[in-house]
């Protein structure tokens, strides 16, 4: 499959340079910005005499083709700019010239500049040979959408929730799910943030965008990202601004934030502070067969309860503050930055929702200091950014009552010893980590370019429970992983920068050293287990321009992802028990896409986005449960062989700058391939679809615009969004032949209006999710909030 890619990548090279070779007369240049001088993206060009209109790229180039001697009008217009005419004359050889555009101000509203500039780095994005996608958080600030909702509407991806607003989420991403799927804030794996500072709570107001790559990920991210990988990158102001936004909402929602940012314009000091809270009750109902009521005196199950969530509380708090120099001799940026998040949750149920818990519940804080280094040509065309951080992190689960409690919360009898999940705890966790990421580009010139990466990191954990028997409680039990991720990747652009191939390899490499204390013969005995494991893997990704419509592109990875230190050594605030012998996962991922998009200032604007994916892994670590002391626990295991394939497709359309529609659909099917379970026997679940895991879904929206609808140079935007996810198995389908356990079809509704005051400083948000309450399930059956109404005001001070 690889040798035949690779021969379709040359044939492709070979067939575009005979093409180029054909041309006679070619007409070719820039288009930039009077004033900035800057490149101006999609500005469309027109030669009169002739019906033939182009579009300049993202680097503002354009090039027409096979003209004739004679003389021309070359006209040029685009949005925010005056239009201009140029006399040409083509005298029979290549020419080359170099438009300026003058800024036109009152041509346009500071809101569609910039949707437009959104739409030039959406598209930048796109066209690196990645099967990738960019999703732009400017037109969803001020509305009541959490950071999960949005990232669950981009083709190809699921995230599926144990609760509401706070609670543990599960990533897929073409059928690889969980830490498959790995997170970064600004380029930086988000494990080491700690969970209070998470996808789980970060404010939409924070961010700028969020970069998706599916299947292959390139080397700069420095993580063993087998699945993909999800880049959210944060508000990065040039200049001094104050940003506030408040949130009201059902179930006692309550979020808040605060992005600040202050610049010395002569020595450039700058400081930047991010702040957010979240609280919520998550007081929703819920009803199904996993909600009963069982009458003490007759034993009668009620399976007919509306029960309202009474123990699953959230809050918490964040904030990340910054100083240091941007723009000096000696470096682009150079930041000291101090992390504290502090987490409260509590614990309404264990992996399904069958035994309600009362009081239990957990509380973490994080602390981390941190450093960033950015330079370009530190030494001749070599650009470096480095980031180093230690994050130290305290979490405690309670759970000492002796109190049972049923779905009304009402306690029905007292446990003889205490503790909702099986036995008493006041668990406390220390874990510490150190990483160090380094990344070098060398830029030969413009078309080629050599980047090295190398992440480092050093996790250590050392529980204790004063409630656990006096021989597990010694003080030098620990839990510890190193691990090293490193790569080199060389880029290249040829043919007009038509083409652009990405060739990489990567190494992995990890050491667990775990000490704990068992029972044996009634004596308390330390316990050792060490493993260590080295891994390479390669790829190639490659993208090639075939107009200034169309693109296509291609990427395989041989990849590799190990288990995180969360699936090795469990969690107790999460009801995850440990599981030493994972074994890391493998993978065979190819991508083959295309993208489509029409002229940009065109009435008419569509983009069209294609992607076919193939995954062949070994031993997928998926999570599972199992049952200990009649309560349901979280699990991690390898699956020997699964093989997944299918199709994303993302249609969005744009009438006028007023009226915008976007469909997002995929499917996925993937399937145990193991004939034989690990005893040798035929295994019943051989072709079955992977268990737990949706295989086909769908997101549509539609946005309309008004202008000045209320107040002159006002902007008010409703909107409807909606979510379709079609029934599948709780366990494999192969196994039962009645009644088996299936996840309903899914179809969610949301409604919302927006309204921006003029010089857009203040607007304000109304949102109801849930339209119809819908009953949502998602992990196991956990059912998810139903209908909710919400209220934001954002207020950019500054």
């Amino acid at each position: 499959m690889l040798r035949r890619y690779i021969l379709l990548v040359l044939f492709s090279t070979l067939m575009s340079n005979s093409i180029l070779s054909q041309n006679s007369f070619t007409l070719s240049g820039q288009v930039r910005n009077a004033q900035s001088n800057e490149l101006v993206s999609l500005a469309v060009l027109k030669l009169t005499p002739g019906t033939t209109k182009i579009s300049t790229t993202i680097d503002g180039e354009f090039e027409f083709k096979n003209l004739n001697s004679g003389n021309y009008i070359l006209t040029t217009t685009c949005l925010g700019y005056k239009k201009l005419e140029v006399p040409i004359v083509v005298d029979g050889s290549d020419k080359t010239i170099n438009i300026r555009l003058e800024e036109d101000i009152t041509q346009l509203g500071t809101v569609t500049l910039v949707s437009d500039k959104v739409q030039i780095e959406e598209k930048k994005f796109e066209t690196q040979g990645f099967a990738a996608k960019t999703i732009s958080t400017k037109n969803v600030k001020a509305q009541n959408i959490e950071l999960n909702t949005l990232i669950d509407q981009t083709p190809g991806i699921s995230v599926r929730q144990t609760g509401g607003l706070g609670s543990r989420a599960n990533y897929s991403i073409n059928g690889l799910s969980g830490s498959a799927v790995r997170f970064f804030i600004d380029g930086i794996p988000m494990e080491y943030f700690g969970s209070s500072f998470s996808i789980n709570s970060l404010p939409v107001t924070l961010i700028d965008n969020i970069e998706v790559y599916k299947g292959v990920v390139p080397i700069s991210l420095g993580a063993d990202a087998l699945g993909g990988a999800v880049n959210i990158k944060t508000q990065n102001y040039s200049k001094t601004a104050l940003n506030a936004s408040y949130s009201i909402g059902s179930f006692n929602t309550h979020q808040a934030s605060v992005l600040g940012n202050w610049i010395s314009p002569k020595s450039n000091l700058v400081i930047k502070n991010a702040t957010f809270y979240n609280y919520t009750d998550n007081n929703y109902k819920v009803w199904g067969n996993d909600i009963y009521v069982s009458d003490p005196l007759t034993g009668t199950i009620d399976r007919t309860v509306k029960a309202e969530r009474f123990n699953d509380g959230f809050k918490n708090f964040g904030t990340k503050f910054d100083v240091g120099f941007v723009n000096k001799k000696w470096t682009d940026q150079f930041f000291l930055g101090i992390l504290y998040s502090d987490l409260y949750k509590e614990i309404q149920h264990g992996a399904t929702m069958e035994v309600p818990f009362g009081e239990r519940y957990y509380d973490q804080k994080t602390v981390m200091p941190s450093m960033v280094y950015k330079k370009k040509n530190l030494i001749k065309n070599i650009d470096v950014d480095v980031f180093s951080g230690y994050s130290m992190l305290n979490r405690q689960v309670v759970d000492t009552t002796k109190n049972k409690y049923n779905w009304y919360g009402e306690v029905i009898r007292r446990l003889p010893e205490g503790g909702e999940a099986g036995r008493p705890t006041l668990a406390i966790s220390e874990e510490s980590t150190f990483v160090n990421r380094v990344n070098l580009n060398y830029n030969i010139n413009e078309d080629n370019v050599i980047t090295v990466n190398h992440l480092f990191s050093s996790f250590n954990r050392i529980n204790d429970d004063e409630m656990a028997d006096i021989g597990f409680r010694t003080t030098d039990n620990y839990r510890k992983v190193d691990k090293n991720n490193a790569g080199i990747s060389y880029q290249k652009k040829s043919f007009t920068k038509r083409l652009t191939t990405n060739l990489f390899g990567k190494y992995y490499g990890y050491d667990i050293d775990v000490k704990e204390t068992e029972l044996e013969n009634n004596v308390y005995v330390p316990s050792y287990f060490n493993r260590k494991d080295d891994n390479y893997g390669f790829g190639l990704a490659t993208s090639y321009k075939i107009s200034n419509n169309w693109l296509f592109q291609a990427s395989y990875e041989k990849a590799i992802r190990l288990p995180s230190t969360g699936e090795i050594f469990g969690n107790v605030a999460e009801n995850v028990i440990p599981e030493y012998e994972l074994k890391p996962e493998k993978s065979e991922n190819i991508n083959l896409g295309f993208r489509y998009n029409t002229l940009q200032q065109a009435k008419h604007n569509v983009v069209v986005t294609g992607n076919l994916f193939y995954r062949d892994v070994r031993d997928l670590i998926q999570q599972s449960t199992v049952i200990v002391s009649g309560i349901d626990y979280f699990l991690f295991e390898n699956l020997s062989k699964i093989l997944s394939k299918g199709v994303d497709l993302d249609v969005k359309y744009n009438f006028k700058k007023k009226i915008s529609a976007v469909f997002a659909a995929s499917y996925t099917d993937a399937r145990d391939k193991d004939r034989y379970n690990p005893e040798g026997r035929f295994s019943h679940s051989y072709n079955s679809r992977l268990k737990n895991a949706p295989y086909f879904q769908f997101n549509t929206g539609l946005r309309y615009n008004f202008v000045n609808l209320i107040q002159k140079q006002s902007r008010t935007s409703v909107y409807w969004n909606t979510r379709y996810i079609h029934e599948f198995f709780r366990f494999w389908e192969n196994i039962g032949k009645y009644d088996k356990d299936i996840i309903p079809t899914q179809f969610v509704n949301d409604i919302g209006v927006n309204y921006r005051f003029p010089k857009n400083k203040i607007s304000m948000s109304l949102d109801l999710r849930n339209l119809f309450n819908e009953q949502v399930f998602d992990n196991f059956a956990i059912q998810k909030p139903g209908r909710g109404l919400y209220f934001k005001i954002n207020y950019q001070i500054l």
